[in-house]
């Protein structure tokens, strides 16, 4: 077996190569999390990107100016701050919060004054003018510097949390992607070996993986192939034997009863009492009877080897015809009425005309040998574009429950139900030469039980 290898190739195992690719993985998400900080950080820097404690701190810075600005100039508030202005009589002046946010302040502001439990994340400062009162209120939040962007972009830690997360999803896809690929890369040896001995080409030229492992049962491939190849060779040289032998016997046989034959009708051919002419006949009648069987035996053997078919168009009247006139000289022996029924469209067939001819002479053989004299036999052709089905229908014993399982094989007989002269090929050979057109052999019994149907189905077609 040819086995063809790749120089220097480096082997890795798979637990090694998973490692790598997890490696990879790992690092690539840790490079994408540095990157991610050092834009954090440079927007830290620049003044794009506010830190949590940059509104306490500018709060601080505009304590006085607010406290000392008459009137109040709502400009003063640092961004992202929002107030409340309430005079002294407690009543909410002005403010750029919506109702529902002042209500919850002033409820903080509250648990402020009293030393109750508040929100940790949410500030006031309040902020005490000659006539008001100024709360302004913050959070503890990171902020982008950018009005714009703080209202329609989640919050920063927030969105580098999700460009994270979608980064890890995405490096795990490909990571998993090119894992996968390479491990279908290295697989095609394996399928590729299995494929040919499927297709029973022995000489698989296998080519090795980088995987350790996949090189381990690459060898078992084709170290499987290599026995499979003796085995087969070893089988085709004992079946070439025992056909040799078949026909070297059938051959050797055949020298002694031409002697035989030659020597019984020379004897008929002189004068002979009754009982002596009864036992010449007899050896004569046996003599023929050996030839039937040295000649099945020499169709039995060109049968399996005869794999090729001569496929061309033909005449379906003609066939059919054909057909016939052979049904006809098996039927007048018995005195058995013969009946020929078709039907179907089609008037040229492709196929080989010779084995299809021969394939229902078979089954018809078969049906009058089962039939009792004065019996009936029908012959029903059906012909269409892409098959023929041949229909053959008799008045005998029917097929046991044993014979409708297994009477197309080969050398099948039933020696309680059929006689001696049934040797089991005519319905093989008819089998073996509907599957050679893509067809089938069905056996049955008629249902009113008198009788049997075999039903041959040709197709178009060449295997």
């Amino acid at each position: 077996m040819a086995v063809s290898r790749t120089l220097n190739r480096r082997t890795v195992s798979l637990y090694k190569l998973f490692l790598r690719y997890l490696a990879v993985f790992c690092l690539t998400t840790i490079l994408f999390a540095g990157v991610v900080i050092l834009c954090a950080s440079a927007g830290f820097q620049s003044g794009f990107v506010l830190q949590a404690n940059y509104a306490e701190r500018a709060v601080g810075e505009a304590r006085d100016r607010i406290a000392r600005s008459e009137p109040f100039d709502r400009a003063l508030i640092p961004f992202p701050c929002t107030y409340i202005l309430i005079d002294r009589d407690g009543t909410v002046v002005e403010s750029d919060m919506a109702s529902g946010e002042i209500d919850r302040a002033l409820g903080q502001i509250r648990a402020l004054l009293s030393n109750a439990p508040r929100d940790a994340m949410h500030q006031y400062a309040l902020i005490e003018r000659a006539d008001s009162v100024c709360v302004v209120c913050y959070d503890m939040y990171v902020h982008f510097a950018s009005p714009i962007l703080d209202q329609w972009l989640p919050r920063p830690e927030l969105l580098a949390m999700l460009i994270l997360l979608a980064f890890f999803l995405l490096d795990a896809f490909v990571t998993a992607v090119r894992f996968g690929r390479r491990l279908k890369r290295e697989l095609e040896p394996i399928v590729t070996a299995v494929d040919r001995i499927a297709g029973q080409e022995l000489d698989l030229g296998v080519t090795v993986t980088g995987i350790g492992e996949f090189n381990t049962v690459l060898r078992s491939i084709q170290d499987m192939g290599d026995a499979l190849e003796r085995s087969l060779k070893e089988q085709w040289e004992l079946e070439q034997d025992r056909r040799m032998q078949i026909s070297s016997v059938a051959h050797d046989i055949k020298i002694p009863l031409t002697v035989i034959r030659g020597n019984a009708e020379l004897l008929l051919e002189g004068e002979l009492s009754g009982e002596e002419r009864d036992l010449t006949e007899g050896i004569c009648a046996g003599v023929s009877r050996i030839e039937k069987y040295l000649g099945l035996l020499s169709d039995a053997v060109r049968t399996e080897d005869a794999q090729a078919m001569t496929a061309e168009d033909f005449s379906v009247e003609t066939c059919v015809g054909e057909i016939e006139q052979q049904a006809l000289s098996l039927c007048r022996s018995k005195e058995i009425a013969l009946t020929v029924r078709k039907a179907g469209s089609s008037e040229i067939f492709y196929g080989d005309r010779e084995l299809i001819v021969r394939a229902v002479s078979d089954i018809l053989d078969n049906a009058v040998e089962h039939t009792p004299r004065q019996g009936a036999v029908e012959l029903s052709v059906t012909a269409d574009v892409d098959k023929l089905v041949f229909r053959v229908t008799d008045s005998g014993t029917g097929f046991s429950d044993s014979a409708l399982k297994y009477a197309a094989r080969q050398f099948y007989t039933e020696c309680e139900e059929r006689s001696g002269k049934h040797y089991g090929l005519g319905l093989f050979i008819a089998a073996r030469a509907a599957g050679q057109h893509g067809g089938s052999l069905v056996t049955a019994n008629r249902e009113d039980g008198n009788g049997a149907v075999v039903t041959l189905t040709i197709g178009s077609y060449i295997y």
